[in-house]
């Protein structure tokens, strides 16, 4: 089994005479290397081949091509094909990550997405059915942030700002805006013994601003949020679904998937 990888991660290789060709954003890239290390070419074909059973799953929305993850002729970026796979995993079916790029595409700025591709690289921030995302936050005894002491962060309220009060450069840490961020985050910028509130909130994509360089990606500003429950254990599902069922969901047509389709491609432009 030869093989060459190149500096931009992507495979070539030759298993029983046929081609093959992958990157980083296959679903199985690390394993399909291990697989050519140890000449396993019975392991390798399975592996590579995910086309047919992502298709079925996806809907027709999402097709395969050289074991990467498409949507119209674009690659989709790796967290799309490592969620989508997970989802597939669990039981769960498409819908809350069509609901998810749906509310993603309405976000104003292709940056703000990016960052949060970022972010959500992080473990126990499942999407939800309705295609926003849970993440965390510490808040005070009194459930109020712990920044200004203003904003009441009860289970059940919504916070708000407008959204051009909200900093969107990433390369300022601390500055205004809404913070959530990831368990691991939160329970160091929390105080466990000084009786401060541990939350889960629920962000839609659409209301993310920036994810801050400092703390490895691991907090996020937004302008928008809603105090889900308090936290108890972590999340670990691909996608958290509600007890109250959603209202009948809109049908994608064509033009949506078109609309989708330039800016995952303005996306992967901007990302390189």
């Amino acid at each position: 089994m030869n093989y060459i990888i190149s500096n931009k991660g992507v495979v070539n290789c030759v298993v029983s005479g046929q081609t093959y060709t992958f990157g980083k954003n296959h679903p199985n890239y690390d394993k399909l290397i291990g697989y050519l290390e140890d000449s396993n070419v019975e392991y390798f074909e399975a592996a590579y081949d995910v086309e047919s059973a992502i298709d079925h799953f996806c809907e027709g929305y999402i097709d395969v091509k050289n074991g990467t993850l498409q949507w119209d002729g674009i690659d989709m970026p790796e967290l799309f094909t490592d969620r989508i796979l997970k989802m597939k995993q669990e039981g769960f079916n498409f819908q809350p990550m069509l609901e998810f790029l749906n509310n993603m595409n309405e976000n104003p700025s292709d940056h703000a997405i990016i960052e949060l591709f970022d972010f959500m690289q992080h473990e126990h921030l499942p999407i939800t059915d309705d295609g926003h995302f849970l993440a965390y936050k510490a808040v005070d005894n009194n459930f109020k942030d712990k920044w200004t002491g203003r904003f009441d962060n009860s289970v059940g309220s919504t916070v708000e700002v407008d959204r051009t009060n909200v900093d969107n450069n990433r390369n300022n840490g601390c500055s205004h805006g809404l913070h959530v961020g990831s368990l691991n985050y939160v329970k160091d910028y929390g105080d466990d013994n000084g009786g401060d509130q541990f939350l889960i909130v629920k962000v839609n994509p659409m209301d993310v601003v920036s994810v801050p360089h400092d703390a490895k990606y691991q907090k996020l500003r937004c302008c928008r949020y809603e105090v889900v429950s308090l936290f108890t254990d972590p999340l670990k599902d691909s996608v958290e679904m509600s007890e109250k069922p959603l209202q009948e969901t809109t049908h994608y047509g064509n033009a949506w998937k078109e609309d989708v389709r330039q800016r995952i491609e303005s996306l992967m432009t901007l990302m390189g």
